[in-house]
């Protein structure tokens, strides 16, 4: 079965992330062909991400070129099914299942409303990363009937447990006996609210806080430290891409965003074994089992996020128990296999279809 696989976006989020690991996971029945910009992070790394990449730019919801090129491209390779991502390649994407009579599969990986549910619509299904996503979407006027739950998977082999890197991270920044290491790992956004977690942390004793990521928050970051004289307390650390040695150093992962499609980074600490704090929005309520494998607070109240961490660096034998509890949860529920499997007998339903 041949996929196109659409992109507009050009850089390397969770939602890039998360199509490259789908599609690298996919039984080899499956062959794989991408339209994406030649610029785009994407095609940079299209070494290391399977399938055949075409250099497409879509510069708009009715590019006319991409289109053209893009339904060339479909009828010589045979395509049975054009997978979208963004508002661009959504509307594209959608365009061209009309045209050429390719199914289409539109996967949502935001959870902010949408502007029209036309593309969507116009699509053969709708793929939300969580619950909150596919509410979002029913709101937002999309058929229920087109709309699938497919929760993102993630690597359980990669992010595990690692006592050395444990110990060589926590040296690295500077961490001392005794101290608990709160973290977090994101895009520097406002939506994130580094700033809530900041905050919540200056009074509280014995712990420190690591930033990794990069955006354009960092510099409003920067100086919000600076001013509250926590240089020593609070380390940025810019984006690595070596996560996965960096979850296991951590006590607490916390993650206060204001909205959030699922929240990928909360998978991933929970997979290393550490305990979570999030914000009860979007689909952070399915990422974590609250009280079970990490604890939930009202968005932008820092009196209940402190309250909540305080429970955690307080009591080391409950961190324990919610880190072993979460990479159980993650292997049964977030794994790759269980969001490859999905897929992949979503595709064979559109394939009986055609």
């Amino acid at each position: 079965m041949k996929i196109l696989e659409l992109e507009s976006s050009k850089g390397w989020g969770g939602q890039e992330k998360r199509t490259a690991r789908l599609v690298n996971n996919l039984p080899d029945e499956f062959q794989i062909f991408w339209g994406v910009a030649p610029d785009s992070q994407l095609y940079h790394r299209r070494k290391e991400i399977r399938g055949k990449f075409f250099p497409v730019e879509i510069r708009k919801s009715y590019d006319l070129k991409a289109i053209w090129k893009l339904a060339n491209i479909i009828r010589r390779e045979g395509i049975d099914i054009i997978s979208t991502h963004s508002g661009k390649d959504g509307w594209v994407g959608a365009i061209l299942g009309k045209l050429t009579g390719t199914k289409v599969v539109r996967t949502r990986h935001l959870l902010l409303p949408i502007r029209s549910p036309r593309s969507f619509n116009w699509s053969s299904r709708v793929v939300g990363v969580s619950q909150g996503v596919i509410e979002t979407l029913k709101r937002g006027g999309v058929d229920p009937k087109k709309l699938h739950l497919i929760y993102t998977g993630i690597d359980t082999e990669k992010f595990r447990p690692n006592p050395s890197a444990r110990v060589q991270f926590r040296r690295e920044i500077g961490v001392k006996e005794g101290e608990v290491l709160i973290g977090i790992v994101a895009v520097l956004r406002e939506a994130k609210r580094h700033q809530d977690l900041i905050e919540a942390v200056a009074p509280l004793q014995g712990v420190k806080l690591v930033i990794v990521g990069d955006g354009p928050q960092r510099h409003n970051l920067e100086k919000l430290i600076t001013q509250m004289g926590l240089g020593e307390k609070v380390k940025l650390v810019g984006a690595r891409d070596d996560v996965e040695k960096i979850y296991p150093a951590l006590d607490i992962f916390a993650l206060p965003s204001r909205h959030e499609a699922l929240g990928t980074a909360l998978l991933e600490a929970q997979s290393s074994g550490v305990p979570v704090v999030g914000s009860r929005v979007g689909g952070i309520p399915e990422a974590i089992a609250e009280g079970e494998t990490g604890l939930l607070f009202t968005p932008l109240n820092l009196e209940e996020l402190r309250e909540k961490l305080k429970i955690l660096i307080d009591n080391p034998h409950l961190r324990k128990e919610m880190g072993t509890a979460g990479r159980h949860r993650i292997i049964s529920h977030f794994s790759i296999t269980s969001m490859t499997t999905q897929t992949t007998h979503l595709y064979h339903q559109l394939k009986e279809e055609i």
